[in-house]
């Protein structure tokens, strides 16, 4: 297995590689490269299986089914096109879209692959006949993250024009879908929990978690200092673990909203998060990480939260706590010497290295 492996140890790219994604079981690792190249890793016996290039060069999107039978990838160019995992032959290039696509995500059942493209439109392809199944156009600006629920009929839009749309499947044609406002940057990130939430996440640097049944704002999550570039939740305890460009990770815990860890990372592909299985880790990236007790982020350094109108809903949620009012500045007593104060140290640290057992 890969666990205690970093992405260097898969590598053969001649440039920059900017996307990669994991199958389900961690056995297959897609990457791709800003020259066109897509090259797919078996990590239980770590080598290559093949390698593909696109000739529109710049991979813009990876995404591979559940079942592991497909994978699809986005170029510089329109279309999107969809693979064979097993033989890595092209079974279709769908064209609909008018502009590039930046976000690919395929449906739980795999019968069906979303893209979201610059043209402000998201479209689901019939993934057996390659057909274009729906062409949604709600979106005002370029369509940034897409995700399925897991389990419920459900499929979740996110935009640079910071709206988030909820399509419910099981309603009759032509859908109408459920808009959601509480971000004010792109949002970036979307991820669905098997509990009744939502997460949404962008260049705003917030965390903001939807009740989807009432499809209103339970919490907002702040601390981070990057754009925020990928979420997903551990459903068993209500964790959820975002990674942004600042270099760094954290865990939260969407019941108290509070930051539990917060961890450097040592890549800057940290558009792919993973829970490991059996609370082993954290897979960020192509590096695993191993959550100590010393990243633990102690409730001092918690950011506080108040309690707020929302302007939108008129719901009432919880933000940061702001300063409004500076400090009086004292006066310095030069006769008075004044301790020095030490940094504290800091509690963020990759442990690469350490190899973690494997089941």
């Amino acid at each position: 297995m890969f666990a205690h492996r970093s992405l260097s140890l898969y590598g053969g790219h001649d440039d920059e590689i900017n996307c990669l994604v994991f199958s389900n079981d961690f056995e297959i690792l897609l990457t791709a490269s800003i020259n066109g190249f897509i090259r797919l890793w078996n990590t239980v016996f770590h080598h290559l299986t093949f390698k593909i290039q696109e000739k529109a060069g710049l991979i813009r999107a990876l995404a591979i089914s559940n079942d592991d039978r497909y994978f699809a990838s986005t170029a510089n160019d329109i279309n999107v096109r969809l693979y064979e995992t097993r033989t890595g032959c092209l079974l279709y290039t769908l064209a609909g879209h008018t502009h590039p696509s930046d976000c690919l995500h395929f449906s739980t059942d795999n019968q069906l692959i979303a893209s979201g493209a610059w043209d402000c439109r998201t479209m689901l392809w019939n993934v057996i006949t390659g057909e274009k199944i729906y062409d949604f156009h709600h979106h005002t600006s370029a369509v940034q993250s897409i995700s399925f629920h897991r389990k419920l009929n459900l499929m979740a839009t996110g935009s640079h024009d910071h709206v988030i749309y909820l399509y419910n499947f099981d309603n009759p044609l032509p859908l109408k879908p459920i808009m959601l406002r509480g971000h004010f940057g792109n949002v970036r990130a979307l991820a669905f929990s098997n509990l009744p939430f939502l997460a949404s996440a962008g260049w705003d640097k917030i965390i903001v978690i939807w009740q989807i049944e009432m499809a209103r704002i339970r919490t907002r999550l702040f601390g981070h200092t990057g754009w925020i570039q990928a979420v997903v939740f551990r459903d068993d305890d209500g964790s959820i673990l975002a990674s942004t460009d600042d270099e760094t990770v954290r865990v939260w815990n969407i019941f108290s909203n509070d930051c539990l860890h917060r961890l450097a990372i040592v890549n800057d592909l940290s558009c792919c998060v993973r829970f490991l299985p059996n609370n082993r880790g954290l897979l960020v990236g192509g590096a695993v990480y191993e959550l100590l007790a010393e990243q633990w982020t102690s409730s001092r350094e918690r950011a506080r939260t108040k309690r707020i109108r929302e302007p939108v809903t008129g719901e009432t949620v919880l933000i940061s706590r702001q300063q409004t009012v500076l400090p009086r500045r004292t006066r310095r007593d030069i006769s008075v010497k004044l301790p020095t104060l030490k940094s504290r140290p800091t509690t963020q640290r990759s442990i690469l290295k350490k190899r973690i057992p494997v089941e």
